[in-house]
């Protein structure tokens, strides 16, 4: 990823959703087949689920700290880094006990720190037809409050990347003062329009596996 300022603070200082288990889907029927296999070993099938379902702390398990370090501290502060879990693959987050619920969210802080800002239209649509097809609207006075900053962006693909966004959000239940803090990062070969789509679809899946169940 290439990295390009209100930051927010904990107001008190994963659930990965979908997309984890759309990965866990993938994988273990070949961790199945391979148990079959003679040729393959299941233990290493196995093994990788282990690594997709790792709590790690971000500050000394994510390679963005020593790789990307201008990523960081450009949206969140070092209380909420410190406070973040989770892995590379579906991303570290830190949850005050954030409940979403109602069917209004307001989209507070949407910000772009990727040259000329090239991602933030593009974004924003796309996480507005997410909250659309989830059957949730969008209302500038709505408790449900989502921030997000857009921290890196790889616009190729090339022999270790793929085109995608690097994202800092947080989800805020105003009426609770209670928020939930997350980055991640979306990759696709279909392309940076479609990795931003992702984004945005793993961010309101977030939200929805946080819904109050009354």
């Amino acid at each position: 990823m290439r990295t390009a300022n209100g930051r927010p603070q904990p107001i008190s200082v994963s659930t990965a959703g979908r997309p984890a288990v759309i990965a866990l889907a993938l994988l273990l029927p070949a961790a199945i087949r391979a148990a079959d296999s003679p040729k393959v070993d299941p233990r290493a099938h196995l093994g990788e689920l282990a690594r997709l379902g790792a709590r790690r702390p971000f500050l000394t398990d994510s390679p963005d700290v020593y790789l990307e370090p201008r990523s960081l501290n450009r949206f969140f502060t070092v209380a909420i880094y410190r406070r973040l879990e989770g892995n590379a693959y579906f991303g570290y987050h830190y949850d005050e006990g954030f409940d979403f619920e109602g069917k209004a969210v307001q989209i507070e802080v949407l910000k772009d720190l990727t040259p000329g800002a090239a991602c933030r239209a593009a974004y924003r649509l796309a996480l507005e037809h997410a909250l659309g097809a989830a059957d949730l609207e969008v209302k500038a006075a709505a408790p449900c409050q989502i921030g997000l900053c857009i921290v890196g962006m790889e616009s190729r693909e090339t022999s270790k990347t793929l085109p995608g966004v690097m994202v800092e959000a947080y989800l805020r239940n105003a009426r609770q003062k209670k928020s939930f803090f997350i980055r991640y990062g979306a990759g696709t070969q279909r392309g940076l329009a479609a990795a931003i789509r992702l984004s945005a679809e793993m961010l309101v899946s977030q939200l929805e596996t946080r819904r109050r169940v009354s």
